[in-house]
């Protein structure tokens, strides 16, 4: 496990948990972005259950959008189910939007179990971006 202000990082079986928490601003490069890559060299996996239940984006329009992109290109490469909650799901469909058009593959859900038990269906196939490592 890997905690960072603002996240969790949980690998479980096949899949990297993430359990995002708090107010989340804008940033550059999100912390949560870089430590994901870096968990990968420890941990590779391509499935992904991010449950941003517990985080409030304070962003400014623009910034949404920064945010939104720089959180789908980092999921395009992963198979994903998101968990949130009613009112997040402008800006987590806007993300999701954007990884569907980028070819990855995602889902939203409003529990734990039931992105758990997708994810657990689908193949456990690595990131193309980390699949081919040299060696």
């Amino acid at each position: 496990m890997y905690t960072e202000d603002g996240f969790e990082l949980r690998p479980l079986g096949d899949t990297m948990e993430i359990y995002a928490s708090g107010e989340i601003f804008h940033e550059p490069e999100p912390p949560v972005i870089r430590s994901i890559h870096r968990m990968q060299s420890h941990f590779p996996t391509g499935k992904l259950l991010c449950d941003v239940r517990l985080a409030a984006y304070i962003l400014e329009p623009d910034e949404r959008e920064e945010r939104a992109t720089q959180i789908a290109d980092m999921l395009k490469d992963f198979t994903c189910a998101v968990i949130c909650m009613t009112e997040q799901r402008n800006f987590i469909d806007h993300v999701v939007e954007k990884v569907v058009a980028s070819q990855g593959k995602i889902r939203i859900f409003p529990s734990k179990a039931e992105a758990r038990d997708w994810l657990e269906s689908q193949p456990g196939t690595l990131p193309a971006s980390r699949a081919h490592r040299p060696a």
